[in-house]
């Protein structure tokens, strides 16, 4: 279940005098309160979506919204309002999203450069991802000698790659490897039936 909404949060409030109020008509001080409005989910704030406020007569204490303000009470209304900062925080769930992001385009980045460096020099337990006919499996590097390289089947397929890691457990592995060339396993990849290697 997901929790999303908005929210609206005290931002600031300030006195200001000198102002005739509409209300009671009288020349008294007003405080002037900003709130702000924000869209979360799970609690934590995504971005902001506006601010808005009102005055309070601390004489009479009624309070009024800004279309309802006199002209010199709204001028003094928009001035507050323009002044007050949205906090850096109603931004932090976009911001920890951007970051997510670009962390996963470093980590595809990093991991295509350590792929050739995988197959150019496999390793005993290297993981081998195929796809032999509909479904995904994987191969596990049993042994590796200067000329060949000696892969173990799984027993089992999945249908989506990214749900490999499932079947990827030791037991799962056949116990009689077989035996490609050094130059047969990277040309495998070259003609993408060998898809991805994990190490």
């Amino acid at each position: 279940m997901i929790f999303y909404g908005t929210k609206g949060v005290h931002l600031k409030s300030e006195r200001i005098s000198g102002v005739k109020c509409n209300h009671c008509e009288q020349q008294t001080s007003h405080t002037i309160s900003i709130y702000g409005k924000y869209f979360y989910i799970y609690w934590i704030p995504i971005f902001p979506l506006s601010k808005k406020g009102f005055s309070e007569c601390d004489n009479c204490k009624v309070t009024l919204e800004p279309k309802q303000m006199s002209e010199q009470l709204r001028l003094k209304y928009d001035n507050i309002k323009r002044e007050t900062k949205t906090p850096i925080t109603h931004w932090a769930g976009l911001a920890i999203i951007v970051l997510i992001i670009a962390y996963a385009f470093y980590a595809s980045g990093k991991h295509d450069k350590d792929v050739v460096t995988f197959i150019e020099n496999p390793q005993k337990g290297d993981v081998v991802e195929y796809k032999p006919n509909d479904y995904y499996s994987t191969l596990k590097v049993a042994s590796v000698t200067n000329d060949s390289v000696f892969l173990l089947r799984n027993k089992y397929e999945i249908q989506r790659q990214s749900k490999l890691y499932k079947i990827d457990k030791t037991k799962n592995y056949s116990e009689s490897p077989y035996g490609v060339s050094r130059t047969e396993y990277k040309e495998l990849f070259d003609k993408k039936e060998f898809l991805d290697v994990d190490r």
